[in-house]
């Protein structure tokens, strides 16, 4: 397995926001393979995700494009990323 986090900044979170999650991104990240995805509100500005993928080829051929996307739809901006190898789960 393989995981993804990115960082996110915005003005705020919004209800409008929260329906996108639910009824765009989170069909649209298990469609492209995602195995687990999770979005964490880490302040009333910030946010982070956590993606599992079940490798690292499935993650580079759509993350990108769904970041922009993302950050399209929201206002939101990366400020930061990281990625890796899965090493333990429970």
């Amino acid at each position: 397995m393989y995981a993804t986090t990115t960082d996110w900044s915005f003005e705020e979170w919004t209800d409008e926001h929260q329906k996108l999650l639910e009824e765009k991104y989170l069909p649209m990240f298990k469609s492209v393979g995602a195995l687990n995805f999770y979005y964490i509100k880490t302040s009333d500005t910030t946010g982070r995700t956590v993606t599992i993928w079940p490798n690292k080829d499935t993650a580079d051929k759509v993350l990108e494009k769904m970041r922009a996307s993302a950050g399209d739809d929201t206002g939101s901006k990366v400020t930061s990323t990281s990625q890796g190898e899965v090493m333990g789960s429970m």
